[in-house]
């Protein structure tokens, strides 16, 4: 009897142990330096919450086989983490879509897209859109300076559901109902950009594949996360990104918290 009550105590035991749930804060920040939110406040996010991972935003060729950084740039999130991993013991791992900036110049969405998004500008300035699409792009320029607003006021100011929802806005803005614009305007179709293969893109489709890639890189960012929930399981996990991003992460993780067992906190609750 004694030895069962020992295996019973064990087991649950194990079971407290192995149930523990991961904690995964997808931290939102700013990557150059601004007010209110410097490498010196997010290395201060950092000791607050101490994680046993880092999520950068960069894919594996930014790290050596040991992941280690290949070089130092002024980033708020690059300072930072270097300083952690200097002080602390923590794993730092990359998580973005890899190649993400040569995969774009391949598919001919960049600099097509901004090469289409100043043709647009244009028509708007000189007053050459109709009074619908002018009104939605004076509706995206409002959300767009809501958003970017956020980045002077701290880390909590862009980490809430409010500029979440804030950036879906703009982002939706942006992606969806600027690329209708240009589908109304042959002057998109028939305005070309020459790539360096010498294959040449229109703007509208240009500007089409950058929306398409905008999904797709929240995506496989959201897929990489998750292996590392499962990797890391009971661990506390930051997920550095961009704040523009927060909300289609959140949307593609959060549903998943229950099947994998963890958790997803904001910085302010440590």
């Amino acid at each position: 009897m004694k030895r069962f009550l020992e295996f019973i105590f064990i087991g649950l035991l194990f079971c407290s142990c192995t149930s523990k749930k991961t904690e995964l804060v997808l931290l939102g920040t700013v990557h150059q330096t601004v007010q209110n939110f410097t490498p010196d406040s997010l290395y201060n996010i950092l000791v607050k919450i101490e994680p046993d991972l880092i999520l950068f935003e960069v894919d594996s060729s930014f790290f050596t086989k040991e992941f280690d950084f290949k070089k130092t740039w002024e980033s708020n999130e690059n300072i930072a983490t270097v300083k952690y991993m200097n002080n602390f013991n923590v794993d730092v791992r990359p998580y973005d879509f890899t190649g993400r900036n040569e995969y774009r110049i391949k598919i001919g969405s960049r600099p097509t897209d901004s090469k289409a998004f100043e043709l647009l500008d244009s028509l708007y300035k000189n007053n050459q859109l109709n009074s619908l699409n002018k009104r939605i792009y004076q509706n995206f320029l409002e959300a767009n300076d809501t958003l970017n607003s956020f980045a002077y006021l701290g880390a909590r100011a862009f980490n809430n559901s409010e500029t979440d929802k804030a950036a879906e806005i703009r982002q939706k803005y942006h992606y969806k109902e600027l690329l209708s614009i240009m589908s109304q305007y042959p002057l998109f179709s028939n305005t070309y950009y020459v790539k360096n293969s010498g294959d040449s893109i229109s703007y509208f489709e240009g500007f089409k594949r950058a929306s398409e890639f905008w999904d797709l890189r929240n995506h496989t960012m959201s897929k990489n996360i998750l292996h590392f929930v499962k990797e890391y399981n009971g661990k506390k996990i930051i997920v550095l990104n961009g704040y523009f991003h927060r909300y289609y992460l959140n949307s593609l993780i959060k549903p998943k918290e229950e099947e994998l067992n963890f958790t997803i906190k904001e910085f302010y609750e440590y």
